[in-house]
């Protein structure tokens, strides 16, 4: 098989060139249809959300549709606990859930909340700690919120009897992961290298053929020439039978 040079480079350039098109395509189709909310950056202050989130890390904020809370989201809220100051803690409850606890009860050797009749799974806390310090039984209101702290021997909440839960609407923020307006910015990143290195491989692919097409053509290895002794040894015996015919 006749090896053309460049000919893996440009294939390679292509797949990349065709790979790095659909990565910058996409981030920027999806950027389009669903334009990432403004975000903010801040720091969590003290431990009521350790281990999930430990006093000085960095933390980033989205705008949140009150109405849209879910159960198992980290907020900031304006919490009586807390003489109405800012704090982090995570939605457990929302309107309409009834949510309680007995120190007593344990579900599958693990105590646990019970929120409508179920026992929660509550992944994000430490193994094996107990999910509150109190009992307690509590139907929430509509358009109110049921906060508690990931650190649950070392936080207040609405698991405590003076502190209840909490209208929606004093929820600030939401706390997110990784804000997808920055993994949006790092995917047009990675589209544009990606687009880039296919580009510099199909250029290189290009002037290797180039180069190969330019070259002069090799010399050609001279045909073998073993026939023409075998026909010369062929004709000798020939030659001595006519003598032999003469005499």
């Amino acid at each position: 098989m006749t090896h053309r040079p460049g000919r893996r480079r440009g294939i390679a350039a292509i797949v990349l060139l065709v790979l790095g098109a659909v990565i910058l395509g996409g981030v920027t189709v999806a950027k389009a249809v669903n334009p990432p909310a403004r975000y903010s950056e801040g720091k969590a202050a003290g431990w009521q959300m350790a281990p999930t989130y430990t006093d000085g890390e960095s933390i980033y904020l989205e705008p949140v549709d009150t109405g849209k809370l879910r159960r198992g989201d980290v907020v900031l809220a304006s919490v009586p606990w807390s003489l109405h100051k800012t704090q982090m803690n995570r939605v457990i409850a929302v309107g309409g859930d009834r949510i309680r606890y007995k120190p007593s009860s344990k579900t599958s050797g693990q105590y646990r909340l019970v929120l409508n009749g179920d026992p929660l799974d509550e992944p994000y806390l430490e193994q094996w700690k107990n999910p509150s310090a109190v009992a307690f039984d509590v139907t929430v209101p509509e358009g109110y919120v049921f906060l508690m702290g990931d650190n649950r021997m070392n936080s207040d909440g609405s698991q405590y009897a003076n502190n209840g839960p909490v209208p929606a609407d004093h929820v600030s923020a939401k706390v997110v992961m990784y804000p997808m307006a920055k993994l949006a910015v790092w995917g047009q990143v990675a589209g544009a290298l990606v687009l880039l290195a296919g580009a510099v491989l199909a250029f290189v692919s290009r002037r290797a053929r180039k180069r190969a097409a330019a070259a002069p053509a090799a010399p050609e290895a001279p045909e073998a020439q073993a026939s023409e002794p075998v026909a010369a040894a062929a004709a000798a015996p020939a030659g001595g039978e006519r003598a032999d015919a003469q005499s």
